[in-house]
């Protein structure tokens, strides 16, 4: 166990303390159920199971009062202080529970510190008492770093310590296209000519199923592309539409494939207590590449390089990683729980390192990770619910992740499921041709659009139709608006990435960052900035109500809604308006 302090921290709040025994300091809830699958979200089992109530780690309390920011992605809150959580990376399949599929053991208070744990077990934070922060966290080799400073000095040191983006190519701050998932070159091009045809902005376009056999069924990755929906040079003729492609990738092999044998015979998949293959914890079918293996690492290397020589993508989408299973045994002699949290950033490591120098910076779109993952931009949160909560709890996640020094974040434009309308299409997991419909409430799909217009990173995605075109008016035209506007935003949106790149500070800027000092009201928890000169204030509910929240007079509004003055401000917008305001100038 290691502790460092911050030169800036000279009376520093933290207590370090080896637990005699964690059942005395643990009291948190029974496990949940994610209903879909059964899986536990296990926050007493990870802890009593695997410390089976010995001391194998460490509890670090930081005493004061005030809010608590960061812990990498969260649904329900952006202030941590009142709550209790466990860091848990875990496959959400789209159940609203207290849960993430990106954890990040840094926090940090206005009040003057932060505090890295550098570890990818689970860690308990417990943030209930107003006086006192608890960390307990399984990992007997444990760094702890403390930060002192402002919001922004801390973040500063700590993606100077952790990792900051390694750059972002200017397309790809252009929209993105997609929906689970295009399936063929084919159709490809009729999105597109529907598109242009309502002179809406594509700049990417994702595929999922380009992979053989049926990805729905099976989520795992076999390298095999498609030949027959997907024909040779197919990505060089999207590019002369002046369109980039994205491929998804995923770090699982389907049991009982040739594919797995070969890898099994090598060794570089994780292993069970017994020496098995691991299966993931949710989904039993799959394997698991070892990436604690440097022959693994460079297997995976040699993959992702044919697959460029082959299919010449422009960018990658890194999915998954979540499930480890908790007691695998990893070549390095780890258990799983020790991996659990870490994981997906190694195997986001060892893509961006099969990278050629000449295709650098080459965008990623992941979705889990830790400390260290935001230096492979960009992470979107997941598996939203197509409804006015999903919404606000995509906002909120990535909101908490740029706290958590996350400096490209995203998410579903529209959403990825409408609640009832089951997971994946049955269709698609039988083979079939997708049934996609318009299935998002139209006025929330113009709303989120508008947002998703003016987030970091601007991608449309889910189980049906998400283009805009395939939507009514006044959302259909609303939202190409506001694609028209992004496009126009560019070079504020590519200022803003290289700020990002040279100081830590993310693109989205809660406003708990820019003023850790000033006394914000509630309701503007939802506002921030993008970059250093616009502000956001999406709106969350039906009917045009939003509330906007200002630090002074002089904002110019950029899409059609009101001029306000300095402070709170609730308005009601027609479907054409939209709070973005830019800083005023001198």
């Amino acid at each position: 166990m290691s502790f460092t302090p911050s030169p800036e921290i000279t009376a520093p709040p933290f207590d370090l303390t080896l637990p005699a025994a964690w059942d005395a300091l643990i009291a948190v809830p029974e496990p949940t159920v994610l209903p879909s699958l059964g899986t536990p979200s296990v926050p007493m089992q990870v802890f009593r199971t695997l410390c089976d109530g010995h001391p194998v780690g460490w509890e670090v309390r930081v005493h004061g009062a005030g809010p608590v920011f960061g812990g990498g992605e969260v649904f329900d809150t952006v202030d941590l202080r009142g709550t209790a959580r466990v860091l848990l990376n875990q496959e959400l399949h789209s159940s609203r529970v207290q849960g993430t599929y990106l954890s990040v053991p840094f926090f940090f208070s206005p009040a003057g510190w932060g505090l890295s744990l550098t570890t990818g077990a689970p860690v308990y934070a417990d943030l209930r008492s107003p006086g006192v922060a608890r960390f307990l966290c399984l990992d007997a080799t444990l760094d702890a770093v403390a930060y002192g400073g402002t919001p922004t000095d801390i973040l500063r040191e700590h993606t100077a310590r952790t990792g900051r983006m390694a750059g972002w190519p200017e397309w790809a701050h252009g929209p993105w296209m997609s929906r689970a998932s295009y399936l063929s070159e084919a159709e490809i091009h009729g999105v597109l000519d529907d598109q242009g045809g309502a002179q809406c902005p594509v700049a990417v376009v994702h595929v999922d199923a380009w992979l053989a056999g049926n990805v729905f069924r099976e989520f795992t990755c076999s390298w095999e592309i498609d030949r027959g929906r997907f024909p040779a040079g197919w990505t060089d003729r999207l590019r002369a539409r002046g369109v980039r492609v994205s491929l998804w990738l995923n770090p699982f092999v389907l049991r009982g494939s040739a594919l797995a044998a070969h890898l099994a015979e090598r060794d570089l998949l994780l292993r069970g207590p017994s020496g098995e293959l691991a299966v993931t914890p949710d989904l039993d079918h799959r394997h698991l590449i070892d990436f604690t293996n440097p022959e693994a690492v460079r297997w995976w290397g040699d993959q992702v390089r044919n697959l460029l020589a082959t299919e010449r993508p422009d960018a990658l989408k890194l999915d998954f990683a979540e499930e480890v299973p908790l007691d695998a045994r990893c070549h390095d002699g780890r258990p799983g729980w020790a991996i659990r949290n870490s994981y997906a950033r190694d195997y986001q490591r060892a893509t961006a390192s099969a990278i050629p120098e000449e295709l650098r910076p080459f965008p990623f779109f992941c979705r889990s990770g830790t400390t260290g993952a935001q230096a492979t931009p960009c992470h979107w949160v997941g598996d939203t619910r197509s409804s006015w909560d999903g919404l606000s709890e995509a906002l909120r996640a990535c909101l908490s992740l740029s706290l958590s020094g996350f400096a490209l974040v995203s998410h579903d434009a529209g959403g990825f499921h409408t609640p009832g309308a089951g997971v994946i299409p049955r269709t698609l997991l039988d083979g079939g041709e997708a049934c996609f419909t318009a299935d998002v409430e139209p006025e929330l799909f113009g709303r989120w659009g508008q947002w998703a217009a003016l987030s970091p990173v601007t991608r449309f995605h889910g189980l049906g139709f998400r283009e805009p075109t395939a939507y009514p008016e006044p959302w259909r035209s609303a939202v190409i608006e506001a694609l028209r506007l992004r496009e126009r935003l560019r070079p504020h949106l590519v200022r803003a990435a290289a700020a990002a790149e040279e100081t830590g500070l993310p693109v989205m800027r809660p406003l708990a960052l820019i003023h850790p000092d000033a006394t914000l009201p509630a309701e503007a928890w939802h506002c921030y900035y993008l970059g250093a000169d616009l502000l956001v204030a999406p709106v969350l509910e039906p009917g045009g109500s939003a509330t906007v929240w200002l630090p002074s007079d002089g904002w110019r509004p950029l899409l059609g809604a009101p001029e306000l003055g300095a402070g709170i401000h609730h308005v009601t917008l027609g479907a054409h308006q939209f709070p973005i305001y830019a800083r005023p100038t001198t």
